[in-house]
């Protein structure tokens, strides 16, 4: 896992990094949203998932459990943000965007969200069940069976490693306020993105616990709006809401066996965020042309 974001981070930093130190910059007068200008940003977030149904499936079994309910999990511990060893540890967002023109970017970033599913559930069951050990799941199921009890060593499934949301973003930034001497400004963001979802599964069934390694298991497409405070015209906080749809159509629940789940919901996110701004070079190479924005 460590090596894994170390590669997402060291690309995803080096992009800004190195494009702006090696050219000019375009305006004597800087402003976050104009052309040419970039951003990275770190944060935090919360998650809210709906009930969904899922299809659990192999080859000794084949049932979906309906409005299945599941929660995120955020790091309690405040130590686990600050210390560099463990900020990747919760559930975190990571962004580098491009304005390619005044007030419009496009960006991509990872959103590691965490889905629990919750315990100590009443859910109707369809389908076949197989013939369990030590499970008191067994069998058939249909609707006329009733409202089933499912504890936690019978049935859990829980991406914690996580639910990993890798979008390509369009946004929007406008002004809400700018302070005269341009070193302060509050910006509305808003738009859209879309991108592949990796996940790694923590599953257990019938009292045997699997772990599965990352993989691409769906997509996501999802909105997002939110308020940006801008200071000196290099650093920003941002408080970000967003939302959107995921579909699993494949996703592995053990690493060795034949062993998947589906399912497709949609998720709510508040973020937290904190970044800066840099300034990339213009195609007419102007070090002294007036900033119209």
């Amino acid at each position: 896992m460590k090596a894994y974001l170390s590669t997402i981070l060291f690309c995803l930093v080096l992009f800004p990094s190195t494009v702006g130190l090696s050219q000019n910059y375009s305006f004597k007068k800087k402003f976050g949203t104009q052309k040419n200008a970039a951003y990275f940003y770190w944060g935090y977030n919360r998650s809210m998932y709906s009930k969904s149904d899922v299809n659990f499936y192999g080859p000794d079994y084949n049932f979906t459990v309906k409005k299945l309910s599941a929660s995120d999990r955020p790091s309690r511990e405040f130590a686990t943000y600050v210390n560099l060893s463990t900020i990747s540890v919760p559930q975190f967002n990571i962004r580098v965007g491009w304005y390619y023109k005044f007030r419009w970017d496009i960006s991509i970033g990872y959103d590691h969200m965490k889905y629990v599913m919750d315990r100590n559930q009443n859910v109707y069951i369809n389908g076949d069940a197989g013939v369990t050990t030590t499970s008191e799941l067994s069998g058939e199921y249909t609707d006329a069976s009733g409202l089933i009890p499912v504890r936690h060593e019978d049935l859990h499934y829980e991406n914690t490693n996580g639910l990993n949301y890798i979008s390509f973003q369009l946004s929007n930034t406008s002004p809400i306020y700018k302070a005269k001497n341009r070193k302060f400004a509050i910006q509305r963001r808003a738009g859209m993105g879309l991108g592949p979802v990796v996940t790694q599964t923590d599953f257990t069934w019938d009292g045997l616990e699997y772990h599965t390694d990352f993989g691409l298991s769906g997509y996501g497409i999802s909105a997002h709006a939110g308020v940006r405070f801008d200071f000196f015209n290099r650093f920003f906080l941002m408080s970000n809401w967003s939302g959107g749809f995921i579909h699993l159509p494949k996703n592995r629940t053990a690493p060795n066996d034949e062993l998947f789940a589906k399912q497709k919901f949609v998720y709510g996110q508040w973020e937290l965020l904190g970044g800066v701004l840099f300034y990339l070079k213009t195609k007419n190479g102007c070090n002294t042309c007036p900033d119209w924005h």
